[in-house]
């Protein structure tokens, strides 16, 4: 099982909006290949999905480009960021 902890809430946050891996970088301040990591394990466990340029999600994507793929929260990532297993209201 995959537990959430304050790196993996952290860039939970800073996906309510399509981002790549590069802006969570500089939001949060985690190193590029810690924050590459928790998005590759929260994409995993489907906390987040792949957004395409034309902003389509995307069923898989190619991991050597992962730096300009854009992430964004599926509902169980916004449930997991409302608090107690709630669903997120705003």
């Amino acid at each position: 099982m995959f537990e959430i902890g304050d790196d993996e809430r952290k860039v939970l946050l800073c996906l309510i909006h399509a981002e790549t891996p590069m802006t969570v970088v500089e939001d949060t301040g985690l190193a590029a290949n810690v924050t590459i990591d928790i998005i590759r394990q929260l994409h995993h466990y489907r906390y987040i999905k792949a957004i395409g340029n034309n902003n389509q999600v995307m069923s898989n994507f190619d991991v050597d480009k992962i730096r300009k793929t854009r992430f964004q929260l599926t509902a169980k990532g916004f449930n997991e960021i409302g608090g107690n297993n709630k669903p997120f209201l705003g």
